[in-house]
């Protein structure tokens, strides 16, 4: 396992060797340049502009990603689709996205069941744009306070669902929560990169 900061020697995984390391609620982290991606990056001084819940089907083996995504809210995506619309997006626009897998270390395999049942609740609630607006004025001003509603960007949503089983990720001294916060978390270790190429 490579530090949350060590993304220089964190190993590479093929998305077929995925299921044998991935556990149910690790963390996706995602660094992309759509511009939604550039305005959180810019706001947060950060690569990371995403972030989702992971977990398995098992029957099927097959890997699921629970996400708030901007034209969507709430959504639920298997990650070989999630990862083939990056791969179209970075053909069309010329970049290369990260997809970093973190874990968080404080999750116990009795809190998996209630943080999967959680986020599956959370399908379709919307996505909260304005939240964007609202931390760039609280970075400019710096004050804020943490807001709980029933919106959610996609940091947002993954701090609502693991807070509803009693792990309190790190958030931001303004009052927002970005996935920069989650990924600088003490808890949250990298796994591995998938290798998407």
């Amino acid at each position: 396992m490579a530090s949350n900061q060590d993304l220089n020697n964190i190993l590479l995984t093929s998305y077929y060797e995925l299921y044998d390391v991935i556990q149910d609620g690790d963390i996706l982290m995602y660094s992309g340049e759509d511009d939604v991606s550039k305005i959180i990056q810019k706001a947060t001084q950060s690569m990371w502009s995403h972030v989702g819940i992971l977990f398995k089907i098992e029957p099927w083996k097959r890997l699921m990603l629970i996400e708030s995504v901007e034209n969507m809210g709430v959504r639920l995506i298997p990650l070989s689709r999630y990862i083939q619309n990056i791969e179209r997006e970075e053909e069309e626009e010329e970049f290369y996205a990260r997809l970093i897998i973190a874990r968080h270390q404080q999750l116990k395999p009795e809190m998996i069941h209630r943080l999967i049942n959680y986020s599956i609740d959370l399908i379709t609630r919307p996505y909260d744009i304005e939240e964007i607006m609202q931390i760039m004025e609280r970075l400019r001003t710096g004050q804020g306070k943490m807001k709980r509603d029933r919106a959610y960007m996609c940091s947002e949503m993954v701090y609502e669902c693991y807070h509803k089983i009693g792990i309190e990720l790190n958030h931001h001294p303004f009052g927002f929560i970005s996935p920069e916060d989650i990924w600088l978390d003490e808890n949250v270790i990298g796994i591995t990169e998938i290798n998407h190429l």
